[in-house]
């Protein structure tokens, strides 16, 4: 599948500011299973851009604005191709194995790992683990337990949280949007011994009008399955991330894929609009 994504950010501030310095992460990652065929970036006011590959291998644009300015907008227009193979999953001891050892645990050690966002309390792990038979069932049953449970548990309400919203205050309002669902299912994850990241980028919906998140970034999970790999997991929409699903970035939570952040003198208030559009191109 090919797509062409294009998305708009637009900041308008109540009064000028200056010396801006930004980041943003809206350039789609390159693996085997999808190639970016062309990217094109612009910013207005003009600013001077640098690039570089970020820790997590992220493609991040810095960018500096000295002049005063009342707005900030960068578009974006992204060309990519999809070939994520079907994937059907089947858990062998060998693979349990794997999973148990400490090789394995010392590898993936900072998708293991609790983070402030991706936190949940011994009763709310508790819950989840007695509902989803956690034990009586092997990784890939219990990947699509999680996936449904999120799904049906969790209502989709944009507005009810932010971006600052951790995974146990979602948990407990049991409301929230693509990023809550996907911190949830992070901090079970890494609970039961599951590498598991964050992914972050965008979602074809076509003409199917219940899927969520098409409108605005996507978010969702990769959990890593030895001889398989990385395998996604989105729990906003109960399916396996695949051929519709447009990855832009990965980390351990929503803190180190920020699409865009950054600083500048001034007290203004800020306004922010985004628009976003997935097109199929065959």
């Amino acid at each position: 599948m090919k797509y062409e994504v294009l998305q708009s950010t637009h900041y308008q501030y109540s009064m000028p500011i200056r010396q801006s310095i930004n980041q943003s992460i809206f350039k789609p990652i390159t693996n085997e299973n999808q190639q970016v065929l062309s990217y094109e970036q612009t910013i207005s006011p003009e600013a001077f851009c640098s690039e570089h590959r970020d820790y997590w291998k992220n493609d991040v644009a810095t960018f500096y604005i000295w002049a005063p300015h009342h707005e900030l907008l960068v578009k974006t227009r992204s060309i990519v191709e999809l070939t994520h193979p079907s994937v059907d999953v089947s858990m062998t001891n060998e693979m349990k194995d794997i999973m148990g050892s400490e090789k394995f645990k010392q590898t993936f050690a900072e998708y293991l790992m609790k983070t402030p966002y991706t936190s949940l309390s011994y009763e709310q792990l508790s819950l989840i683990g007695e509902v989803l038979e956690s034990k009586k069932v092997d990784l890939n049953a219990f990947m699509d337990r999680l996936n449904s449970y999120i799904y049906e548990n969790f209502q989709y309400l944009p507005g009810s949280t932010d971006v600052k919203t951790t995974a146990a205050e979602s948990f407990e309002k049991r409301t929230g949007v693509c990023q809550d669902f996907t911190h949830v299912m992070l901090a079970v994850c890494r609970h039961y011994g599951i590498p598991a990241r964050y992914v972050s980028g965008y979602i074809y919906s076509g003409e199917d009008v219940a899927m969520r998140g098409d409108s605005v970034t996507h978010a969702w999970v990769e959990v890593y399955f030895p001889t398989y790999g990385w395998i996604g997991f989105d729990p906003t929409n109960n399916i396996m991330a695949q051929n519709q699903h447009i990855c832009v970035a990965t980390g351990r939570d929503y803190a180190d894929i920020s699409p865009l952040k950054g600083v500048h003198y001034g007290s203004a208030e800020q306004d922010l609009n985004v628009s976003i559009s997935v097109k199929s191109m065959m």
